[in-house]
């Protein structure tokens, strides 16, 4: 390798520890506070209240991701692209998420009819002015990730999340009910976007269809394989729902939570790094495999413990951090657990896919699993919410398998290969699953608070796993830890093809 290329290489992991300590530092910073909010807002307000918002969030997250029509992530994904060219797209974005939002404040009774509840119309027309701050947002963000720049990244999402803590408690200890739940996610984006544009001002030109129509066709691609992949992911929800009611969703919804929560604090931490990343080295196969390699594996590590651990613990978590009355939650949350699993390591082949602009190929696997899951969830639902939840682990060779065994095809990496990245953490997993099933089976004889049994399994189970990991993968923990100290040092790249052998 030219000293070039090294340097390169290096400037790559500098600025991909750049990204995590950022983003990792937003994330740390809002956490507590984010949680603390969200579970005292639990005791605060009734399953009802979250199981009706929730009844507008399913049709608002399916109109947020064709809102824009995929235009952010071509402003990302094509470098090719010019500021005239940005500028048009900025104007197309901001058109599009204000003619879909009125078209959802016109089709608000209908949900209201589907759903059998008369708040939803009023709650939807609120709930939706999302999507016109979504609309004046996407390219600017789109842009502040091209460049790579996440410290700002890091400073909006904080500022988001705080705001939207604060003002969802405060609105629910005022009595708002169910509103409190609508007012903090609005504030927060509306700080966010007005964050994003002092940073990143994006002005507006009329759009031309010659200019334009690349990229509009590869966001035709993304926004279809995301209407798709959000009607069936939040038809679930709308199943449960309509079949088995508010307070049935609330605990469903509660359940995805908590089930989601890792995946959705360190997935995507290092996703909002990688997606920047791929979109820049695109066109480098071999940096593209290396990369992929170290964040699956990173993520791996860091989610399939979470996860595996929660599925086990479910019963002591629910009765710690809820309380008694969101039981129902206990069964969806095992099965739910084991599938985000899969689910975030699908997510970063797919973000993979993107950038190497195989968006056709994800949009049909999308509209395959869109006529897959919903009758699925239909006939579950007729046992109960916890059947609903297992659905997607059943079917998740339909809706997963199909684009990891295109980008390992893609990218030369062997199946054997791939799942050597992914053996520290399945060993590791296993072995801490059944240390803290047998913990439960002796510590099922002692009379203890919920919260001092959570604790102990806890305790218990995660240091099995660091056991494990020291024993047998002493040399790939060693790696990443040097990894960080000679990134910041500016002195050599992570090798990642020296990796060692178990």
């Amino acid at each position: 390798m030219s000293a070039e290329t090294q340097h390169s290489h290096r400037k790559l992991d500098g600025a991909v520890a750049g990204g995590l300590a950022w983003t990792a530092g937003a994330k740390t910073a809002t956490q507590l506070i984010t949680w603390l909010s969200a579970i005292w807002a639990a005791r605060l307000l009734s399953p009802a209240d979250f199981g009706l918002v929730s009844m507008a969030g399913i049709l608002l997250n399916i109109t947020a991701v064709l809102s824009e029509f995929g235009l952010g992530t071509a402003a990302l994904q094509m470098p090719e692209l010019t500021a005239d060219v940005i500028a048009q797209l900025n104007t197309a974005s901001a058109a599009i998420c204000t003619a879909i939002y009125g078209l959802t404040v016109l089709s608000a009774p209908l949900a209201a009819m589907f759903f059998k509840s008369d708040q939803l119309k009023v709650l939807l027309a609120v709930n939706s002015l999302a999507l016109l701050i979504t609309g004046f947002q996407a390219v600017p963000m789109a842009l502040l990730q091209k460049d790579l720049d996440y410290r700002r990244l890091s400073v909006i999402d904080a500022v988001q999340a705080v705001l939207m803590a604060v003002v969802t408690v405060v609105c629910a200890l005022l009595g708002l009910a169910y509103w409190s739940l609508v007012a903090g996610p609005l504030a927060g984006r509306l700080a966010g976007a007005a964050l994003m544009y002092w940073w990143k001002p994006v002005p507006f030109k009329w759009p031309r269809w010659s200019q334009i129509e690349a990229a509009v066709r590869l966001g035709a691609h993304i926004s279809v394989s995301r209407i798709a992949s959000a009607i069936y992911v939040f038809s679930d929800g709308a199943i449960v729902g309509r079949t088995l009611g508010d307070s049935a969703l609330g605990a469903y919804q509660w359940a995805m939570n908590l089930a989601s929560a890792p995946a959705d604090k360190v997935g995507l931490l290092l996703m909002r790094v990688t997606g920047p990343l791929f979109a820049k080295i695109q066109n480098d196969a071999r940096l593209v495999q290396r990369y992929f390699r170290i964040v699956s594996e990173a993520l791996s590590l860091t989610i399939f413990p979470m996860l595996l651990g929660l599925a086990v613990v479910a019963p002591e978590a629910v009765q710690a951090l809820l309380g008694s009355k969101w039981a129902g939650a206990e069964g969806p949350i095992r099965w739910l657990a084991l599938f985000v699993g899969v689910r975030t390591l699908a997510t970063l082949v797919t973000q993979v896919l993107t950038s190497l602009r195989y968006t056709r190929f994800n949009m049909w696997v999308s509209l395959l699993s869109f006529a897959v899951m919903p009758p699925a969830f239909l006939i579950a639902s007729r046992w109960g919410i916890a059947a609903v939840a297992a659905s997607w682990l059943i079917l998740a060779p339909v809706t997963i398998l199909p684009p990891i065994v295109k980008l390992l095809r893609v990218t030369g990496l062997r199946y054997l290969e791939y799942l050597d990245v992914l053996a520290p953490a399945l060993g590791g997993s296993a072995v801490m699953v059944a240390l803290v099933l047998a913990l439960k089976v002796w510590l099922g004889g002692i009379q203890m608070h919920a919260w001092a049994e959570l604790a102990i399994e806890v305790a218990a189970g995660g240091a099995a796993y660091g056991v494990f990991l020291l024993l047998f993968y002493r040399t790939r923990l060693t790696r990443y830890l040097h990894f960080i100290l000679d990134t910041r040092k500016g002195s050599q790249e992570l090798a990642y093809t020296e990796m060692p052998k178990m």
